[in-house]
């Protein structure tokens, strides 16, 4: 069993068992298969796929901690806590900036991680994912006015030397001597008209109170929207755990989802790569295993998200330190060098039939090197595909 365990397929097989929200669990299997991994490489995985306060409070709640090899389990507890300190933060910036915006009578709508860790209580594990910054919504018209306001209550401008935010749906951040930036949105999409979004999002959130302070939180279905337009697609990176979980969460609740609206802007030029998007929603509900999950929306592709995590892993145990010892504990995702980004890219984009990146920005031998490098990467998927087929 041991020897099993240690596999990639066994270990990466196990951590999404581990993660999947749902409650008819063998809590005695999970803690002997726990207890028989060889964790090499799970750590700096669950640092890539940034599931890892979610796989810690799964730990906590099906009592792993003590089954799973006992490193990794300190690993994991010291990582999530420096990560949920990291939160704390986030949520002080939050409730300081809910304070001010409520002071100036701005109305304005929480996004993304500023509001799920608001919505814990609805939503399990909605917070149990790390965040960096306060995003949150105001209308258009008082976007700007907002934004110069702000600064004359300890906030500063980062420089737009490139005009980047020239045309963008969210001013340049803000900064205010701490470590988490705010960014104040006209809108949530370059591809969403600013009174759209607001009216979208104003029509059917709901009022949360941050430490005494009334502010509203987008409803389920424009947080599952929002986990669905946000993933970086059609880079490979859209297709990791932490985007995902943003969706599951949604679906794992009882709260109700218009899949009927859903569906209709899945065939709008809302989203700039639609079929992709069907294929990451179909991945997403393949992973959440929920009978009703996206039903309406059928048929779905569902490509499988295991061989993916499987390669991932294989991949950290090849190039890394192959388990010798867990990545340290420090501020930041874990570090992904070049080599390792080409190989987990290859196999993502192989086997979720992903694009090829468009080669921009290079001279003819720069392009011809990024070819070259991804071929070989792609090779390498291929024969780890015939080597665990065999």
């Amino acid at each position: 069993m041991g020897q099993h365990s240690s596999a990639p397929a066994e270990a990466a097989d196990l951590l999404l068992e581990t993660l999947r929200p749902h409650g008819d669990v063998d809590i005695a299997a999970l803690r002997e298969r726990w207890a028989a991994v060889i964790p090499a490489g799970l750590g700096a995985l669950a640092e890539y796929e940034g599931c890892v306060l979610w796989l810690h409070r799964r730990f906590r709640e099906l009592c792993l901690l003590d089954a799973a090899p006992a490193a990794f389990s300190q690993w994991l507890s010291t990582r999530a806590h420096q990560l949920a300190a990291r939160n704390l933060l986030v949520d002080a910036q939050r409730d300081a900036l809910v304070r001010i915006l409520n002071e100036l009578g701005v109305p304005h709508m929480l996004l993304k991680g500023a509001a799920r860790r608001l919505l814990a209580d609805i939503y399990p594990y909605a917070d149990a994912r790390s965040t960096t910054d306060v995003d949150v919504l105001v209308p258009a018209e008082l976007a700007r006015s907002t934004w110069l306001r702000l600064q004359g209550a300890g906030f500063a401008a980062a420089p737009d030397t490139g005009g980047v935010y020239r045309s963008h749906f969210h001013l340049p951040p803000l900064r205010n001597g701490h470590s988490v930036t705010v960014e104040l949105h006209m809108s949530t999409s370059n591809f969403v008209p600013a009174a759209l979004a607001w009216r979208r999002l104003a029509s059917t959130g709901r009022v949360a109170m941050c430490t005494g302070e009334p502010t509203r939180v987008p409803g389920a279905t424009e947080l599952l929207w929002h986990a669905i337009t946000h993933a970086p697609l059609p880079h490979p990176h859209a297709f990791r755990l932490r985007y995902f979980q943003d969706a599951l969460v949604v679906w794992a609740a009882a709260e109700e989802v218009d899949w009927g609206e859903i569906a209709f802007r899945l065939c709008t030029n809302e989203l700039p790569h639609r079929a992709l998007a069907r294929r990451w929603l179909g991945a997403a509900a393949r992973l959440a295993q929920l009978p009703d999950a996206a039903r309406l929306l059928r048929p779905l592709p569902a490509p499988d998200l295991s061989k993916v995590l499987r390669w991932r892993l294989s991949v950290w145990r090849l190039l890394g330190d192959r388990g010798r010892r867990l990545p340290r504990p420090v501020w930041g995702s874990h570090p992904v060098s070049r080599g390792r980004r080409l190989l987990i890219d290859a196999g993502t984009r192989a086997e979720l039939r992903l694009p090829s990146p468009p080669l921009r920005d290079a001279t003819s031998l720069g392009r011809l090197g990024r070819w070259v490098a991804a071929g070989a990467a792609g090779t390498c998927y291929r024969a780890w595909c015939g080597f665990t087929a065999a």
